[in-house]
């Protein structure tokens, strides 16, 4: 017993606290000798120092999860995204270029853009229910924000949906068309269309094919498809033979024939009555400008100035010109090439002395560009609007369109009021503003119908009620003088003017 008792050789110099009391071999820090298992005492400091960095290495632990589920996932532009971005979390924030498809798995897939590029969106079949289940499933038209996971490769790109919860979505306003109205120019967008079901039929068991509802109005026929995944979402689908529905459709072709689609059972509607039918007023003169209008060769972008584009100032382009081919005169303020080897555009500023519009275009774009935009010269740019962060923004889609002008070439001033009666069928797709007197109030489901009446005519005043706030829409009445800017549209050959997102309708004065 004495010789164990005994200071080991080496350790005569060591702390009596980093050996055992009772056998006095070297054991450091720890509170228990590993040999004899005694109990080893320690200073107090050493204790609370201990003690001190498990606290403050648990602090950090819950700070860092605060900064985890609490931290802002950034914008980031769709042009911007680089294939070191792999894997990353971004938020996007832009509009909904088709229907979300279904696919066999029950999963969804959808396409957005945001103005500088677009991207494809998958969501799981759990979120794919989710969305379902809050009618947040995305349309054509619609606008969202959004977070999702990357994946980018050199050659292609897309995004899975994070949190159905976070998703926002502003739904577009749609159409109510007659079946007989349905037309080509309508393809890739979303309608209303409403009828009788008149014939209703399944696949076969195995079969690829989808399923059909034919439905009938006064006017024609047309075919609804949908698959499994919509039929398992219908309300009561054994009522539907022979009942009147409602549906949201869009609008596609197959095998060069318009092709009706259900996107979401949730869109189709059973009604408990036959809907309401549209007044359809056509006069000879109407009748023949829509008949020239669906004949119409399409416009060709290939070269030189679109007989059908307008002429207008850098300060008159509004996001209300969003969809519209324009040619825009201004000065260049400033031109930034993209770097090498990215995928951004080009972006041109143009200005005039009220405003400045930014317009962007691709290197495709640029190489057919005879002379090049550059800081202080004059020039013309032709394209189409779009919405870029809340503003305008101006996309060139052939370097043909951009020619550089004198500075004595007058440029085109903002348009100011119109007579009614100057309206036709030739100004579909262009912003005017008109001075009136509202008619009776009629209801759209979605909206309000107003028979605008000056000195010289009427037409339809179109306010739906997503895009013009519920006070502007309150402060209406029949019989109230008012000046109201928006697109021109021709809705079953009856001209309309449809209320422009915001205050565009206020009293006149």
């Amino acid at each position: 017993m004495t010789d164990i008792q005994q200071v080991l050789p080496g350790h005569e110099t060591q702390s009596q606290e980093m050996n055992c009391p009772s056998c006095h071999r070297y054991v450091g820090a720890v509170t228990r000798c590993p040999y004899c298992k005694a109990k080893v005492p320690k200073r107090i400091s050493l204790m609370a120092t201990r003690w001190a960095a498990i606290l403050l290495a648990t602090i950090g632990l819950f700070l860092l999860w605060l900064m985890a589920i609490h931290r802002e996932i950034p914008v980031v532009m769709l042009g911007d995204i680089q294939p070191t971005m792999n894997f990353g979390q971004i938020r996007v924030v832009g509009q909904v270029l088709n229907d979300a498809r279904t696919f066999r798995n029950g999963s969804m897939g959808f396409n957005v853009t945001d103005g500088t590029g677009s991207i494809m969106v998958f969501v799981s079949p759990r979120q794919a229910l989710e969305l379902n289940s809050r009618n947040l499933v995305p349309k054509a038209g619609d606008s969202i924000n959004f977070a999702g996971g990357l994946n980018v490769s050199d050659q292609d790109m897309s995004m899975r949906l994070l949190s159905v919860s976070e998703l926002k979505l502003t739904r577009a306003p749609v159409q109510d068309v007659e079946l007989s109205a349905i037309h080509e120019s309508m393809v890739g967008s979303g309608i209303l269309v409403a009828g009788k079901v008149v014939d209703f039929s399944m696949p076969a068991p195995g079969s690829r094919r989808p399923y059909a509802l034919k439905i009938s109005d006064d006017t024609t026929e047309r075919t609804i498809t949908f698959w499994e995944a919509e039929y398992e979402q219908l309300a009561n689908p054994d009522d539907l033979p022979g009942a009147y529905i409602r549906a949201r459709v869009s609008v596609a072709t197959y095998r060069n024939e318009i092709q009706l689609t259900l996107s979401s059972g949730a869109d189709l509607e059973i009604l408990s009555a036959p809907p309401e039918k549209p007044v359809r007023i056509q006069t000879p003169a109407q009748r023949a400008a829509e008949t020239h209008r669906q004949q119409a060769r399409p416009r060709d972008f290939s070269r030189g100035r679109s007989p059908e584009a307008r002429g207008v100032a850098v300060s008159s382009v509004t996001t209300a010109n969003k969809g519209q081919t324009l040619r825009v005169r201004g000065r260049v303020e400033s031109v930034r090439a993209p770097q090498e080897g990215s995928r951004q555009p080009f972006v041109v500023t143009l200005a005039d002395d009220q405003a400045t519009l930014r317009v962007v275009y691709w290197s495709n774009v640029n190489d057919v560009i005879e002379v090049k935009p550059t800081p202080g010269a004059m020039f013309e740019l032709e394209g189409l609007v779009e919405v870029y962060e809340d503003t305008p923004q101006l996309k060139v889609e052939s370097g043909y369109r951009v020619r550089p002008v004198g500075d004595d070439d007058e440029a085109p001033a903002p348009s100011g009021e119109v007579p009614i009666a100057d309206i036709t069928a030739a100004d579909q797709g262009q912003v005017r503003t008109l001075r009136g007197t509202l008619g009776a109030p009629r209801s759209l489901g979605k909206g309000t119908a107003y028979e605008l009446k000056d000195d010289s005519g009427s037409i339809d005043l179109i306010l739906w009620d997503s895009i013009v706030p519920a006070d502007v829409r309150a402060g209406l009445e029949e019989g109230a003088e008012v000046v109201a800017t928006g697109e021109v549209g021709l809705y079953q050959g009856q001209l309309q003017l449809k209320a422009s997102p915001g205050r565009s309708v206020a009293p006149a004065r």
